[in-house]
């Protein structure tokens, strides 16, 4: 028994490590304490808007950053063309087949999905949905 749950704890671990490390060729940033989207974006050599574009998730204002939160960059993933608004019963392989995308596309765009392997949509979040490779 305990083997089996030592082997389940370190597939998790290892999933939640990849959810914030590298995704579509490149890193991810994690917010640290006292991370501002101004100083996160100058970091990663991008506008404010681009970060908060590839990251619907952050608010107007970037008052809802949590330190450990796994945020995409449009140099790591491409540029956000479109936004998709979740509706109830949404699943990240249909959104990623509606929207022409794969999963693993969807993910990269939108990190925080892909950190809680998609199980924490919300009715209304909006996602990032970018080009899909090749275009």
């Amino acid at each position: 028994m305990f083997a089996r749950l030592s082997l389940l704890a370190l597939v998790v671990t290892l999933g939640a490590l990849g959810a914030s490390a590298t995704d579509c060729g490149g890193p991810h940033y994690t917010v640290a304490s006292g991370d501002i989207c101004q100083t996160i974006a100058q970091r990663l050599g991008i506008s404010v808007d681009d970060l908060k574009g590839c990251n619907p998730s952050i608010d107007a204002n970037c008052t809802n950053l949590q330190i450990g939160q796994s945020l995409a960059s449009p140099a790591v993933c491409g540029t956000c063309v479109s936004f998709y608004t979740v509706k109830s019963g949404d699943v990240c392989w249909e959104i990623a087949q509606e929207q022409g995308i794969t999963v693993d596309d969807l993910y990269c765009a939108n990190p925080g999905v892909k950190a809680t392997s998609c199980t924490t949509l919300q009715i209304g979040q909006e996602l990032c949905i970018i080009a899909p490779k090749g275009q």
